[in-house]
Parts: structure tokens; C-alpha cells; sequence
């Protein structure tokens, strides 16, 4: 029996926190920065108004994942049909360095590109909208991958969402992206009503907290600078206990 050595076998395990680049040959290693950024730092959104960027939420949400970018500009169009001939894509100055095409038919234009994703054991990809990021008309299908298993590429599939309607996509547009997320974790979750698992004065102190809290934000907090109180940007509640681990920022990897 033949055994071969492969990433993430006993002696090549992928390190923790570490997404590898497999290409199709080293002649496309130099593709992948041009294709794949991180959104960390990424925090400017074009639609954002100024009180938009007070919402560390928001902020912290714009730099999850990675992001994976159009190597050519591209127009698409399709007029309502299932058929894969019923989405036209037409690809500028196109190399076969990215393939974007109608491939599997229902208005969905595919990109494949020529390298795979790899993971540590356990931990899957997700493919999902650039966090809030939007192209009109157009929507990512949301996949969940085993890239800790899987061996070869998967495609990025964007779905039209409004048919005889023409859209430009440009070189270098940031057009869908990737998160890690620990396969079985979402799964495992539930939803319970605090009052059935949680004592009764623990939940009316909750209640009462959050009850402050409205009153801070829809009274005193209108008065701040840009109408916005800070209370979770600096990591406390309404009675100034600290969060637990609270995160600020992203930390940008060299």
C-alpha cells in the first residue's frame, strides 16, 4: 500500500491560525497577493457617514476574513433563465490567470482561481460578502468548506439578484471573502429564554441593566460629540464594570 506524504498528516500539520496557498504551480505564486488581502486595517467603508465609524462593532466587523479581489474587469448580465447560457460574462484582457464564467447556470457567475486554501485540522472556510461591502445586484453564496481535508480549489460563486440589469466589475474590486471558523462549533449552539436556565434575580439585574442603558443612549448620549456614547468602545457597562477580553482594534500581521 502506498503511503504519501500530504499537509496535515502526522508530520506536516498546518500550524495554528496559519491559511496556506496551495497553486497550481509556483508560476502563480505571484497571484496570490493580488487576489487575496487581508481585511484587517481595512476599516473605511465608502458609504459610511461619520457617526458610522463611531460603532466599534461595525469597525471591528470590517476587518474579519480575507478578502478575495477580481484580477480583470468584467461585465455581467442575465436575463432571469436557469441555463448557464442565460448569464453572459464578458472578461476583459483575460490571461486564464482567473476564470470568471457562467458555469453552473441559476445567475450565478463563477470565479476560480489557481490555487486552493488550506487549514489547521478542525477548521473550515467560509465563503460570505465582503463584511460590509456591497455590489448592487449582486450576492455571494454562502459555502462552508472543510479546507483542513479538502485537496484542491473550491470556486467563488456570486449570484445575480436582478435580472437585465448590467454589471461592471473592476480589476482589483474586492468581489467576495473567506473566514476560518472551527468546523462543529455553530452547530453546537442554542437558544434558551434566560428565565428557564438563569436565577430569577440574575435576569431582572440583566433586565434592569439594559433598561440604563436605553435611557443613557436615547438621553445623555445625544448630547456627546457625534451623538455617541463610549461606554462599549472603552469596555464597560452602565455601572462601569470592565469587559471581559474586550477588543479594540485588529492587529495588523506583518
Amino acid at each position: 500500500m502506498h503511503i504519501e506524504s500530504k499537509i496535515n498528516d502526522n508530520n506536516h500539520l498546518i500550524q495554528e491560525n496559519t491559511i496556506l496557498v496551495v497553486t497550481e504551480h509556483p508560476s502563480f505564486n505571484h497571484l496570490v497577493e493580488k487576489i487575496v488581502e487581508p481585511m484587517a486595517g481595512k476599516i473605511k467603508r465608502d458609504w459610511f457617514v461619520k457617526h458610522a465609524y463611531y460603532c466599534l462593532p461595525l469597525l471591528i466587523g470590517n476587518q474579519y476574513g480575507f478578502a478575495i479581489k477580481s484580477l480583470y474587469n468584467f461585465t455581467i448580465e442575465w436575463n432571469g433563465g436557469q441555463n448557464p447560457k442565460d448569464l453572459i460574462v464578458i472578461v476583459e484582457d483575460a490571461t486564464g490567470n482567473q476564470i470568471i464564467s457562467s458555469h453552473f447556470g441559476m445567475g450565478v457567475v463563477t470565479v476560480q482561481n489557481r490555487f486552493h486554501f488550506r487549514t489547521p485540522l478542525g477548521i473550515n472556510l467560509i465563503t460570505l460578502n465582503p463584511p460590509n461591502m456591497f455590489i448592487p445586484h449582486l450576492q455571494n453564496m454562502t459555502g462552508v468548506i472543510e479546507t483542513d481535508n479538502l485537496r484542491r480549489d473550491f470556486t467563488f460563486n456570486l449570484k445575480v439578484t436582478t435580472p437585465n440589469i448590467k454589471i461592471s466589475i473592476k480589476a482589483g474590486d474586492i468581489i467576495a471573502s473567506i473566514l476560518p471558523i472551527p468546523r462543529f462549533s455553530v452547530e453546537n449552539y442554542k437558544i434558551e429564554i434566560a428565565d428557564n436556565v438563569m436565577p430569577l434575580e440574575v435576569v431582572e439585574s440583566e433586565r434592569i441593566t439594559g433598561r440604563a442603558f436605553g435611557d443613557e443612549r436615547n438621553g445623555p448620549d445625544k448630547a456627546k460629540p457625534n451623538g455617541n456614547g463610549r461606554r462599549y468602545f472603552y469596555g464597560v457597562d452602565i455601572y462601569e464594570n470592565e469587559f471581559y477580553k474586550h477588543q479594540k482594534n485588529i492587529t495588523t500581521k506583518p
